[in-house]
């Protein structure tokens, strides 16, 4: 059996798409038998850091060790899966391991320089924010790391614009946390679902500015809204909002809403979109690349521009006064999105490390 570490450039809070799937692989490793560690970085390039930031940074991570960095408070991560934090992600302080999988442009900048040919940069989306530019992640694709990616449209620019190889592995779902128990044709048309967040990437001032216009034709209208951020008091009291849903929860706010709405700017792969789809919603969602790798316009959903959400409102209404049309819409994405397993994505990636 080998030993496989995972790193992270910091530990989280709260549900993070991009941690899920990390934590997905490292339970199906744990299960076969190899040694998985996860390590979090309490500091990135404390090398080049002022005094001051230093000693604020030190207290910090004082703080992680002792109120607790772990995910498992929102993850049913396998007991078998030791994770760590630690103040530096250089070679000496991170677990001695056969194989490294870094899963930022952030912790690429670490693994690189570590001395095995055993290391892979786990690309889940196009990082090009805080202090990453476009030239130095475009950069970090020249790494002399293994590539995987999530989804085609990120294949597309590690092969065909960078030139570089890697390996496509998309995420899975899980189909025992979400399911359709409440027949299409039986949800009410009237209820629309959405994850909020405030990171303006997700795009959710669009998906509530939709929402808002779509009420004032449609005053039947209500909204099921779940995040991982404090509820927004300026929403109106026709939103319900949900905070921090556990799977069951979660499961039944897909399952009460008709149709979901995907606001987002931008995604690797877009999770939330592909768990309505399983729960039997009919999608409305932006145009970004990770949407389309599930949304297939008037087929398994009705797609509509970035940062428009007249036109997001105008799909949601042809949703609801439709009901053929959102009948098939949801059956045909209920239907698509079964082939994404997490079995599948997991002999792939095993073969991809070259693990038995």
């Amino acid at each position: 059996m080998n030993t496989v570490t995972f790193i992270f450039p910091h530990p989280v809070s709260g549900p993070t798409g991009g941690y899920k799937v990390v934590y997905e692989y490292a339970n199906r490793l744990a299960a076969d038998g190899h040694k998985v560690n996860i390590v979090y970085s309490g500091s990135l390039f404390w090398s080049k850091k002022s005094l001051y930031f230093k000693l604020t940074n030190c207290f910090r991570y004082i703080q992680m060790l002792f109120k607790g960095y772990s995910s498992r408070k929102w993850f049913d991560i396998d007991k078998r899966v030791k994770e760590r934090l630690t103040l530096s992600l250089n070679y000496r302080h991170v677990p001695k391991s056969d194989i490294y999988v870094c899963t930022s442009p952030y912790t690429a900048m670490y693994v690189k320089d570590y001395p095995t040919d055993n290391k892979y940069y786990f690309i889940q989306g196009y990082e090009n924010w805080g202090a990453v530019t476009d030239e130095k992640l475009r950069e970090t694709y020249h790494y002399p790391l293994k590539k995987i990616v999530i989804s085609r449209w990120l294949q597309d620019i590690i092969e065909k614009e960078e030139k570089e190889d890697c390996t496509l592995i998309y995420n899975g779902f899980n189909f025992d946390d979400f399911y359709c128990n409440r027949p299409i044709k039986e949800k009410n048309k009237h209820t629309i679902t959405m994850l909020y967040h405030t990171i303006e990437l997700k795009g959710a001032k669009y998906g509530i500015e939709a929402l808002k216009s779509v009420k004032k034709e449609i005053p039947q209208l209500n909204a099921n809204l779940f995040g991982t951020p404090e509820k927004n008091k300026d929403l109106p009291d026709w939103i319900t909002y949900y905070h921090l849903p556990d799977k069951k929860t979660l499961n039944t706010i897909y399952n009460e809403g008709a149709i979901f709405l995907g606001c987002s700017n931008v995604e690797g792969w877009g999770l939330p979109i592909g768990e309505a789809m399983i729960c039997g919603a009919a999608v409305a969602c932006t145009d970004n690349k990770g949407y389309l790798e599930m949304a297939k316009d008037g087929e398994t959903a009705l797609v509509s521009p970035i940062k428009d959400p007249q036109a997001l409102a105008n799909n949601i209404i042809r949703l609801i006064k439709d009901d053929e049309l959102r009948y098939r819409i949801a059956k045909n994405g209920n239907v698509f999105i079964q082939q994404f397993t997490w079995d599948e994505s997991y002999a792939k990636l095993k073969q991809t490390l070259n693990l038995k």
